[in-house]
């Protein structure tokens, strides 16, 4: 009886970390109680099938029920609230590349070294790569209703699973012999308002003697949150009064003198009065006529999803199953911005005559009369060069329309040989395209037209009408698309008798292929667009693996598990990961355990295959900005000094790269799990490391550390930055360290019912690396931006059919993003720094959920999620809107929602 002894405390070992779903725990339990021979499972981590949930490599699981109870909409957001995730790119990242995706990064690792599968099958690519680089998948679009679990392998799994798996892995379980009819709505809304959203749920299932087919259907509308609806945050406006370094943009309407090499800043071009200033829709800061872009922002997009899935199986004989799903997703979202903010057409001032030019396409000049050209605005200038600056808001937002389709197959069949041998083979198919279609935006040409027009042309800083708008405006388009096909095969079973019990191998092979295209319109392509970028790109990869895991009983309680991979990349060759784990049990309560593994990972296929991006960003030209004798992020009353010291907006060239080399490492880990009757525990060292690790360095942090950086950065003539090439490169390594501790305790308290506690933690020990073998080494956690450590504690109260659950959410103090670039310039001049005033103080989100069960069929759920309306903690060396981390923080504020649900 010892193996049924020993599967039952591993069944509340696994409890700790909600590692099973309740129906999942009682049926094994159950199972070993009767001394009946107990179903062998695949837990994601290994490719053996066994009796017990707890492995030697760490797996979290949530269950479905587990995500209700704590109030969770969609998988993203069950997934973003684990400790293990030290990064997640969210829509709130309204700028970026990808503002309708959402990701998660475990470790430290980035999204794309995160691999996420639906049942243990790989997913596609999303087509639009995060930041121009980074290839991922959308965690978005994923079915929340079809779910039966989630489990997270927090270790390395690049042995079982291949490149992608070096952070860990994120398996989503699906509901497979679903039966009946089940039909779920909710309505959400913050009480701040904005935000507020409806989901309705469908959920059909069918079975006969032989078979089950399950069909599940969402449907959801979120409405628009905007900045202005979040006043009480601060975040209605660009002048955030938790922030000394926000201020209100620069770029309303002005000209700004570009100073010449020894020379002065050129004088006497026209100003506009505070009166010209508001007429025209702008903004008067007091000293100049800037723009509040705050007022036009959202802060999450309007959006709507449709995703299905159908999941079914049959038998053919007694030892035979056809298995297979098809998914189906859309969704569409409309993500809103400022207007362009353009310093792009420039005038030269040279005794009578004035030349108007574009800094974007050298071919289009034209010279006016100095007195009477662009409106008179320089009659009074000095000779030099000056540049325009100006918010056309008459076009209104920049608008995004984002339409996504995935579509997704598979077909296998499922077997047994010999009662003790089980094997699966399938086909899998995946798509994914991507339509942007883009409004508010002018062409550099068309807008020169504009201004060159007639015999004097016209002033910049004059109003444009409708007319003028509707001749100059340009529709942007992107299209992508990423495909995916997959065969593979896997067997497993025991392999020969040792004294300590049966050894156990799988055994499988897998063929891959994948292929992406990007396309942007012509006139973005060429750089052609005010305050855009565009880029275009195709490539394709196949590769092959064979991978082989063999488990040995060394003695009875100690186990062995080593695994082998080949994986044959047909761009980068040829790599071996093996991987060694340990499992020893001196006690039945007590399980000691430790994973060591090589991993491999070829670089993302857009890092490689893409043409270059072009695009835009805002910087602080530290360097400039303080041999001119300013002070960054302190406004100035010159409108150049002002502009390099806060707002200096430059191209920048993102993109593929096509020299980078792969990626090698390790991963490792070692720990403990208890598992007693009331409490069980778990403790968790881990380590991973990458050489040559491809990442990019952002044009804000290459600016702000301008001398490590300083073979990315272009200056003109006059030592001011004109453009940073960000392309990803091959760094020299990435370490990341950390604790995992868990614990859970219940307690019978009679006619109350359950009481359950749960806490999860994860202390980061080290983040570190290096952009080259010779640079120092870049301390992440005293750099900034990442919180040291992040704890939950959920407590659950039970009783007949009601149960409630109240749930801590805390994030870690830590340092600001700049922390680093501010303490270097406080003590190069000899200033004292003040380390707390430079930190990001620590959260703790509470969210409230309780259920009742009317009857077997009807349930109502209702909750509060972020209890008591916390705001996103604000970040003092943030010098860029919105002023907090996105991956950490967000301005929903407090939400709650009721839901009701009846079974047929």
């Amino acid at each position: 009886m010892r193996a049924n002894s020993t599967l039952a405390k591993a069944v509340r070992f696994a409890l700790i970390s909600g590692a099973a779903t309740a129906a999942l725990a009682t049926s094994i339990a159950n199972a070993a109680d009767d001394g009946a021979k107990v179903e062998r499972i695949e837990v994601t981590g290994s490719r053996i099938k066994r009796t017990d949930m707890e492995t030697a490599t760490p797996v979290t699981v949530l269950s479905a029920d587990d995500m209700a109870k704590q109030g969770f909409t969609n998988v993203q957001d069950a997934l973003q609230s684990l400790t293990s995730t030290t990064g997640a790119m969210t829509t709130q990242s309204v700028h970026g590349f990808t503002p309708a995706a959402s990701s998660i990064s475990l470790r430290n690792a980035g999204a794309s070294r995160t691999l996420t599968l639906i049942n243990g099958k790989r997913l596609n690519q999303y087509p639009k790569p995060a930041g121009g680089t980074d290839n991922f998948v959308d965690t978005a679009n994923l079915p929340m209703e079809a779910v039966a679990r989630i489990e997270i392998l927090q270790s390395g799994g690049s042995a079982i699973y291949g490149a992608d798996a070096v952070g860990g892995v994120v398996n989503i379980i699906l509901k497979r012999d679903f039966d009946g009819v089940a039909i779920k709505y909710r309505h959400g809304d913050t009480t701040e308002g904005g935000g507020g959203s409806d989901r309705i749920a469908l959920s059909l299932g069918s079975s006969s003697e032989r078979g089950n087919v399950s069909t599940f259907i969402e449907f959801t509308d979120t409405e628009r949150l905007a900045a202005t609806d979040r006043a009480v945050f601060g975040l209605d406006t660009d002048k955030v009064p938790y922030s000394k370094y926000s201020q209100y943009s620069s770029y309303g309407a002005g000209i700004a003198g570009i100073k010449p090499a020894g020379g002065t800043i050129p004088k006497g071009q026209r100003v506009l009065t505070a009166s010209e200033c508001e007429a025209g829709g702008f903004l008067w800061t007091g000293s100049a006529c800037g723009f509040d872009r705050s007022k036009w922002r959202d802060l999450s997009p309007e959006s709507t999803r449709f995703i299905s899935s159908t999941n079914f199986n049959y038998e053919l004989t007694d030892n035979l199953n056809f298995v297979g799903r098809l998914d189906f997703a859309q969704a569409k979202s409309t993500t809103l911005i400022e207007p362009m903010g353009i310093d792009n057409y420039t005038v030269n001032v040279a005794g009578d005559k004035i030349t108007l030019g574009v800094d974007l396409d050298d071919s289009l000049t034209k010279t006016f009369d100095k007195s009477t050209g662009l409106g008179g605005d320089f009659k009074n200038a000095e000779n030099g060069n000056y540049n325009y600056i100006r918010r056309l808001h008459e076009f209104g937002n920049r608008a995004g329309e984002t339409t996504t389709r995935n579509y997704f197959f598979t077909a296998g069949l499922e077997g047994v040989i010999a009662n003790d041998y089980s094997w699966d083979t399938s086909v899998n198919y995946g798509r994914t395209n991507v339509d942007v279609f883009n409004s508010g935006f002018a062409t550099v040409g068309g807008l020169f037209n504009y201004l060159a027009e007639g015999t004097n042309g016209k002033s910049l800083l004059a109003p444009l009408n409708a007319n003028d708008v509707s001749n100059t405006a340009y529709t942007p388009f992107e299209k992508a698309q990423s495909t995916q096909k997959n065969i593979q095969a896997n067997i497993t079973g025991p392999a020969f008798e040792l004294p300590a019990g049966s050894a156990d191998f799988a055994f499988g092979a897998e063929y891959t292929t994948q292929d992406y295209s990007s396309e942007s319109d012509s006139e973005s392509v060429k750089g052609n667009i005010l305050s855009r970028g565009g880029s275009s790109g195709a490539g394709e990869r196949s590769y092959w693996a064979t991978y082989m895991e063999l488990k040995l009983p060394v003695l009875e309680d100690l186990t062995l598990d080593a695994a082998l991979r080949y994986d044959r990349y047909d761009d980068f060759g040829g790599n071996l990961s093996p991987q060694l784990t340990v499992e020893y049990r001196p006690l039945d309560e007590l399980l000691v355990r430790g994973s060591i593994s090589k991993v491999f990972r070829a670089p993302d296929m857009h890092r490689v295959y893409g043409d270059a991006t072009k695009a835009f960003s805002n910087i602080i030209d530290f360097k400039q900005c303080q041999a001119l004798g300013g002070t960054p992020s302190q406004k100035n009353p010159d409108p150049t000094l002002n502009k390099i010291c806060n707002e200096l907006n430059i191209d920048i060239t993102t993109g593929a790269n096509k020299e980078l080399s792969a990626e090698t490492g390790y991963t490792a880990n070692i720990g403990t799990v208890y598992g007693g009757d009331s409490l069980n525990a778990s403790l968790d060292i881990w380590e991973w490391k990458l050489d040559d690790m491809v990442s990019d360095i952002s044009a804000s942090k290459a600016a702000r550390e301008y001398e490590t950086y300083a073979n990315m950065i272009t200056r003109d003539a006059l030592g001011t930055i004109t453009h940073i090439n960000t392309v990803a490169q091959n760094l020299a390594y990435q370490k990341v360290r950390g604790i995992d501790l868990t614990a859970g305790y219940g307690w019978d308290v009679g006619d109350l019912g359950e009481l359950k506690l749960n806490f999860n933690g994860t202390y980061i020990l080290l983040s570190e690396g290096k952009t080259d073998p010779t640079a120092a080494v870049d301390d992440d956690i005293d750099d900034g931006g990442l919180p040291q450590y992040k704890a939950n504690v959920i407590l659950g109260w039970y009783i007949n059919d009601f149960e409630t659950t109240l749930g801590a959410y805390h994030t870690a103090r830590m340092h600001g993003v700049g922390y680093k670039s501010f303490k270097k310039a406080a003590l190069d001049k000899g200033l004292a720094f003040d380390e707390s005033a430079n930190e990001i103080a620590s959260q703790t989100k509470w969210n409230l959920t309780s259920a009742y069960n009317i009857t077997d069929a009807i349930k109502v759920t209702g909750g509060v999620m972020n209890l008591f309306n916390a705001g996103p903690n604000f970040d003092p060396t943030d010098t860029a809107w919105p002023h907090y981390n996105r991956s950490s923080y967000d301005a929903r504020g407090r939400e709650w929602f009721v839901e009701g649900e009846v079974k047929f």
